[in-house]
């Protein structure tokens, strides 16, 4: 388990930034799907803005992981695949979207 500490230090880490990027990545993707669907107003307002500049959401999104993933180590959390990133940054999207 990782440490308050050990998270807020992922936070500013040369090894987060793979992590960084790839939750940058499947913000896109998310926005992408919410798009393509049916969206409520949040969502096609969350789709529009994470597709024109989604590092505006990466902090919130970030932070919304390590919250959510502190149980596991730091390891485990800056070495997730890109389908576990995928499925971190869907959760949290649907969440802080209310979904």
């Amino acid at each position: 388990m990782a440490s308050y500490t050990e998270l807020y230090a992922l936070n500013g880490t040369v090894a987060a930034e793979p992590l960084r990027q790839k939750v940058l990545v499947a913000l896109c993707v998310k926005a992408n799907a919410l798009a393509k669907a049916s969206p409520t107003a949040a969502q096609k307002a969350f789709a529009v803005g994470a597709l024109r500049d989604p590092a505006s959401y990466l902090s919130q999104v970030f932070n919304y992981i390590l919250a959510d993933y502190g149980a596991l180590t730091t390891a485990a959390i800056t070495g997730a695949t890109d389908a576990q990133v995928q499925t971190a940054v869907n959760a949290a999207v649907d969440t802080l979207l209310g979904a």
